[in-house]
């Protein structure tokens, strides 16, 4: 089972920071705060002292990798992890330079992540930038996957903005009106669509490549 680690999580998507904490929690790790924002990660890395600190490259606040000295400043033992859809070049030197132990790509599925943050822990320092066995939707071009998504019904799209607007199965059945198993058989038509394993990868694509129209973001967003 390897070692406890002690973590705090930041992400300004909450669905994704919400997943992978269930994800740590379920590899016995522990889970001493999340956060959407850099404030909000400031504040709980002073107060937890975390042993790893696991980290996107931009909040709306500000911070990301050209202020991750501050995480050290604030926690000298923490060693923050960078984990991140951003492949620049750039943005990965400059968080190795600021002092990242740890640059991987969201690509990586969970036991990846596990592991990788277990060598972290121990000192070594890790980039990890692509997956040796990428799930299929990583080798496709965003120009694919809206091809993907144009066999979504709509009902099934609404679903799908939901999901990455951080909505669980209880919050989706309450806005559509529908029962949560009905919600549950429309997201899992939405995965095997898109060829993603789980809600997360899903909405992650949904963020990245635009898969969800501008209008129907509208919508969510006016309800919300």
């Amino acid at each position: 089972m390897g070692e406890s680690l002690r973590l705090v999580l930041a992400d300004r998507h909450a669905l994704f920071v919400d997943a992978l904490a269930e994800a740590m929690r379920a590899h016995h790790h522990q889970v001493l705060g999340t956060t959407t924002t850099w404030n909000g990660l400031i504040k709980q890395v002073s107060e937890h002292q975390p042993d790893v600190c696991v980290i996107d490259t931009s909040f709306d606040d500000g911070g990301g990798v050209a202020a991750i000295r501050e995480i050290s400043e604030r926690a000298p033992a923490t060693k923050v992890v960078v984990l991140t859809a951003d492949v620049r070049e750039t943005t990965m030197r400059s968080a190795l330079d600021a002092g990242a132990r740890g640059y991987v790509h969201k690509s990586r599925g969970i036991e990846s992540v596990v592991r990788l943050l277990r060598r972290i822990s121990r000192g070594e320092v890790v980039v990890a930038v692509a997956s040796p066995h990428p799930p299929a939707t990583t080798i496709r071009s965003a120009h694919q996957l809206r091809q993907l998504a144009a066999f979504l019904t709509p009902r099934e799209r609404e679903c799908l903005a939901m999901l990455a607007h951080g909505m669980d199965t209880v919050e989706i059945a309450k806005r559509l009106g529908v029962s949560a198993a009905t919600v549950r058989s429309h997201v899992q038509a939405v995965l095997t669509k898109l060829g993603v394993r789980n809600r997360l990868e899903a909405a992650s694509l949904a963020i990245r490549h635009g898969l969800i129209t501008i209008e129907t973001a509208e919508r969510i967003s006016r309800h919300a």
